[in-house]
């Protein structure tokens, strides 16, 4: 949906509203937005540049190769052929005497919806109408605070008008804080997260489903057909030498597709996922360890290794291109920042200065096209059919955006009004015996990079949303703006 599509949906509700009661709960019944070229805004200092550069530092991860599809079933079914018995019976005595017999066995995966909502802060109508005196008011970004690497970006908030126009900034607001729930909870989202009262819930994240111990949806019978690989570095480092990092992922890798040759699902296309840092210093390590591995003589020493330019070109190359080398099979690697990491402030394990998290196989892809990892979401663009029975009253109801995945409710007080956003999500993988966890990894980057979460302490901003108030004299008092 394109910015002016989207203005005339919010255009519509707004009018609607000027002809129809509507309450829901109430905003502020004062500005507490973010103004821009009004009075008391950000944007108010005289004399400044046109050109705006963004440091703001947004997520990037697996959701973003991820399809996205829209979906209605509550309780889906996926469903698995798990094998056949052994033979039952026993091997017949004469020619026309039973012989053993046998069945075959199957189960099925479920997944469950989850529901975020961000809104904006409360917006003062009348307040958007005023300009600060001799501000510049055609201020333009010269970088994208979006990078579409969620894969359930607001694609409709885009960077346009975003200094210029306050609503606009709002919502755009409320886009970057969804961009950053999302791209945590593909990972980390589980359901004991979820409110009481059900206005939050968190769907599965991959780590539950990247993981053993899956059972039938209908009988909670256990499915080790359906478990995936699970090792633990145990808190090892990536350049160590207690545990070898290619040995691990040379072995995960073997039997990834072992398993996809002897289930007839090849073409198999996985991906390698790992957080920022990690990669970092495992292709650091890679070249020298791949191109020597199990190289020993009699007395089990490693061969002495040249640092010529073979192993320096192999780790820029790796780098450069994100793609990383296994038994002679090329994969690519996505960097993902919303996997846990942990810290010796969060885990007794890492050592001060060290952080642990895992590294991933996932598939993407089996049969050559079909996807067995991808988003689902409720399809809002579906309201206004279920909702036609109210003639012209649709007006007044919540709008949706970005091709269904978001609704959005104006919600007024008086002259006051907010915008509030919620999307169903949920992440399914239909493969999970093709996915493989090589979990606690160690590892101890000479600098963590910076992050693109409030929570995290390796995020940064700074400056103000209120800058410094103005005081005019005049005869009949001095006012303050």
């Amino acid at each position: 949906m394109s910015d002016q599509d989207l203005v005339v949906r919010l255009v519509s509700a707004l009018e609607a509203l000027q002809t129809k009661e509507m309450h829901t709960k109430a905003p502020a019944s004062a500005q507490t937005g973010t103004l821009l070229h009004q009075p008391g805004g950000m944007f108010t200092t005289v004399g400044l540049k046109r050109d705006v550069v963004s440091t703001h530092v947004s997520p990037r991860g697996l959701g973003a190769a991820l399809p996205v599809l829209p979906a209605d079933d509550d309780d889906p079914r996926y469903t698995f052929l798990t094998g056949f018995s052994d033979d039952i019976g026993s091997e017949p005595e004469g020619v026309c005497d039973d012989a053993p017999t046998g069945f075959m066995k199957g189960g099925s995966l479920t997944a469950t919806f989850g529901l975020v909502k961000r809104q904006t802060d409360t917006i003062q109508i009348n307040k958007l109408l005023h300009r600060k005196r001799g501000v510049t008011t055609d201020l333009r970004l010269m970088n994208s605070v979006f990078n579409g690497n969620v894969g359930l970006d607001m694609s409709s908030m885009t960077d346009a008008q975003l200094l210029n126009l306050a609503v606009k900034a709002e919502m755009v607001d409320v886009g970057v804080r969804m961009e950053r729930k999302l791209s945590t909870l593909l990972w980390q989202g589980a359901i004991t997260n979820n409110t009481g009262g059900g206005g939050y819930k968190e769907f599965p994240g991959l780590d539950s489903q990247i993981a053993t111990g899956h059972v039938d949806a209908e009988t909670n019978t256990a499915m080790p057909a359906a478990d995936s690989l699970i090792h633990n570095f145990n808190y090892n480092a990536v350049d160590g030498t207690t545990l070898d990092i290619v040995e691990y992922l040379s072995m995960a890798e073997f039997y990834m597709r072992h398993i996809a040759d002897r289930t007839n699902m090849n073409p198999v296309t996985w991906a390698i996922v790992m957080r920022p840092e990690l990669w970092f210093e495992l292709s650091a390590v890679w070249p020298c360890r791949y191109l020597t591995h199990r190289c020993a003589d009699n007395s089990g020493n490693a061969p002495m290794v040249i640092n010529d330019n073979v192993n320096v070109a192999m780790r820029d190359s790796m780098r450069n291109g994100f793609y990383i080398d296994i038994n002679g099979n090329r994969y690519p690697v996505i960097i993902d920042d919303g996997i846990m990491e942990h810290t010796n402030i969060t885990n007794a394990n890492v050592p001060a200065g060290h952080y642990a998290s895992s590294a991933y196989f996932v598939p993407l892809r089996i049969r050559g096209a079909f996807p067995t990892i991808y988003w689902e979401h409720v399809d809002y663009a579906q309201v206004n059919s279920e909702l036609s029975p109210l003639g012209q009253g649709r007006g007044s109801v919540p709008f949706w955006s970005d091709s269904g995945r978001y609704l959005w409710v104006y919600r007024d007080n008086g002259y006051c009004f907010d915008l509030q956003a919620m999307i169903e999500p949920r992440a399914v993988l239909r493969t999970p015996h093709l996915a493989y966890k090589l979990q606690n990894i160690l590892y101890s980057p000479l600098e963590h990079l910076r992050s693109p979460y409030p929570t995290s302490p390796y995020w940064q901003d700074g400056g103000t949303s209120l800058p410094a108030t103005s005081t005019s004299y005049a005869v009949w008092g001095n006012t303050t703006t």
